[in-house]
């Protein structure tokens, strides 16, 4: 909006305060809401002036009445004046690279001072790659792309389906490499004759749609890309009047790109759309963090820059194999929690991890030291996003506790042959305290010494335990299944007997209002060769881009089969394990996931519905009372 009525939106936007946003829900069917199901909000605030002056209310005496007893503030705001937030002195800053700015025009020392403020950077590009609108693809040239781009398998695959004349959807999260991917390719998919469109967002639906059909008609290829909900909206738009079919068809390839049991395997693509979805890539593996890497500490990033700058000495440690191998281990691990992690994300850790997101000035004002800007402490601590909150929830090596290893660190005996770049003992001298180096040491020795990798022993074991579940649902274990059992039954019952695997109980429950039931009848029940492991495949079209060490495998299925026939599956993921486990512990279910409990009482009631009525009597009933 400032762009388009004239004002340069650097000088009003960036800055280097981050600021938390909220959401505020404001009306009581917002779910509905979001996805279209209502079209009128239900306000909890009465509309009108009287809403507005609740919110100034709160206002006042949440944030406006704190900051009114701080004598630093009302120094500050009585040495501000009017013209300093006028929009035209800001206009004219932002227009000072345009030749339309006048020459007679006054200008004050203050003006000039913010007017170099907004064209002088001293940040290079591998900090503007961290959590910066200045590193999204369609703000890039082509070198820079070209210096950042990581092959992963999937150029020569959309390449290949546009020489084909198919029309080609890029699909997946903001931030997947959409748009960095097609522009890439664009010199070589409009030789061949493409209508390509890089960013859904930047034409409305209906010129999507018109150079969709358009390219249908002549027979030539078609490549867009575009977020998975856009794709949602656009079928609602093809609805109105338009062949709906391509992109109906391109929807069911997203959704039905992963599935368990050969029931539910997709048929090809029709309708010559292809779907790739960037989202089914687990980016956090080894291999694909060590070309990040690769590309990042390329020798064009780092000319000119002073021999002081901790920039230099963290590019030379994420250089060496070791350090490069247990970061993609750790990141490894920590994909068992993400669902999902963009290639902008990756891409922004490894630059923060190199350059800390600051300049180059700040950075020598920093000065190098292990308790500021080395990267094993960037990796824990500084880093705002999804991506460094997980790292730092699932494993910081500060904060894992070595019986043997901890107190030579404390004492620093550690010999200098076991580090790569010298012993970390000069840190705990280092003037923010003796703790403090010690986290700095002990992150350190994660990374740069030989016995480091032992910490990953130490990483809790419910992370260990999962990661072992998913390797055996993958390989088919033997009596994989009765434990499964076992731990379905005690989510019912607590302190059901470890001897009795064999057998499935089907708990039913009744009641008359939305409350959580009190307790659960048990009539039935299935054995255990009615249950099977089946492992989470991909459609055909998909396994054709995307490599296998890039599929992202955290879940496997339980399948019943009754009669001869499956019942829908219980999905066994990382959430659903904690809640098994946190069932067996005897942990009151405020602790359980909600979408976990549901999806297993939803389990049991589906296969109890299809069993057979029995034609004698009951023989055994349980009762268990819920745990609350």
């Amino acid at each position: 909006g400032l762009d388009t009525v004239g004002l340069n939106s650097n000088v009003f936007l960036r800055h280097h305060s981050p600021r938390l946003l909220y959401g505020a829900n404001l009306c009581s069917n917002l779910p509905d809401l979001l996805i279209g199901l209502s079209e009128k909000p239900e306000y909890v605030l009465p509309t009108g002036p009287v809403s507005t002056a609740i919110l100034i209310d709160h206002w006042r005496e949440r944030w406006l009445a704190r900051r009114l007893e701080r004598e630093e503030i009302l120094s500050r705001v009585a040495a501000q004046r009017v013209d300093g937030f006028l929009l035209s002195r800001d206009a004219a800053v932002s227009g000072a690279d345009s030749s339309e700015t006048r020459a007679d025009a006054p200008e004050s020392k203050d003006s000039m001072a913010c007017r170099v403020s907004a064209t002088t950077d001293d940040r290079t590009f591998i900090e503007r790659l961290y959590r910066s609108a200045n590193s999204y693809a369609d703000r890039l040239n082509r070198d820079e792309l070209d210096s950042i781009h990581v092959d992963l398998g999937v150029d020569d695959y959309l390449v290949e389906q546009a020489g084909a004349n198919k029309q080609v959807i890029v699909t997946g999260n903001p931030g997947d490499g959409k748009t960095h991917l097609i522009e890439r390719l664009r010199p070589q998919l409009e030789a061949l004759g493409a209508k390509v469109i890089t960013d859904a967002n930047a034409v409305s639906n209906h010129q999507t749609l018109d150079t969709w059909d358009a390219c249908r008609q002549e027979n030539r290829p078609f490549v867009l890309a575009i977020n998975e909900w856009p794709l949602y909206v656009l079928k609602r738009t093809a609805g109105e009047g338009r062949s709906v079919g391509p992109v109906r068809e391109a929807l069911r390839q997203v959704e039905s790109a992963r599935f368990f049991v050969d029931a539910h395997k997709p048929g090809p693509p029709n309708d010559g759309v292809i779907t790739i979805d960037l989202a089914l890539r687990n980016l956090l593996v080894p291999t694909v963090v060590r070309k990040v890497v690769k590309r990042l500490t390329d020798e064009r990033f780092y000319t000119g820059l002073d021999e002081a700058d901790p920039i230099l000495t963290n590019r030379a440690a994420l250089m060496h194999p070791q350090v490069v191998e247990r970061l993609g281990k750790l990141l490894e691990v920590v994909s068992l929690r993400l669902r999902h992690v963009t290639m902008r994300q990756l891409i922004g850790f490894i630059a923060f991890l190199l350059a800390a997101g600051q300049g180059a000035a700040d950075r020598l004002r920093s000065g190098q030291d292990a308790a500021g800007l080395t990267y094993s402490n960037l990796a824990f601590k500084g880093g705002i996003g999804r991506l460094f909150e997980t790292v730092r929830q699932v494993f910081d090596p500060a904060t894992v506790t070595h019986p043997t290893w901890d107190e030579r660190l404390w004492c620093g005996e550690t010999a200098p042959d076991d580090w790569l770049f010298g012993d970390s003992a000069s840190v705990l001298t280092l003037p923010s305290g003796r703790e403090q180096g010690f986290r700095a040491a002990k992150r350190r020795f994660f990374f740069e010494h030989s016995a480091g990798g032992q910490l990953f022993d130490l990483i809790p074991r419910d992370e260990i335990e999962f990661e072992q579940l998913l390797g055996q649902g993958a390989a088919g274990t033997p009596g994989l299944v009765r434990n499964l059992v076992l731990a379905i039954n005690r989510f019912y019952e607590p302190d059901f007997p470890d001897s009795q695997r064999d057998r499935l109980l089907l708990w039913q429950s009744h009641r008359y209002d939305v409350r959580p039931p009190a307790a659960f009848v048990s009539l039935r029940d299935v054995s255990h060769q009615q249950l099977r492991i089946e492992v989470q495949r991909y459609a055909d079209w998909v396994d054709e881009w995307l490599p296998s060490e890039q599929r992202a495998s955290r879940s496997f299925a339980l399948v019943a089969e009754v009669n001869g026939t499956d019942v829908p599956l219980l999905e066994i993921d990382r959430e659903l394990f904690l809640t098994l486990l946190e069932a067996q512990r005897g942990l009151g279910r405020s602790s359980w996931s909600h979408t976990a409990t549901r999806r297993i009482t939803r389990f049991i009631d589906q296969i109890d519905r299809v069993l057979p009525n029995r034609t004698g009597g009951v023989e055994d009933i349980r009762i268990t009372p819920f745990a609350t």
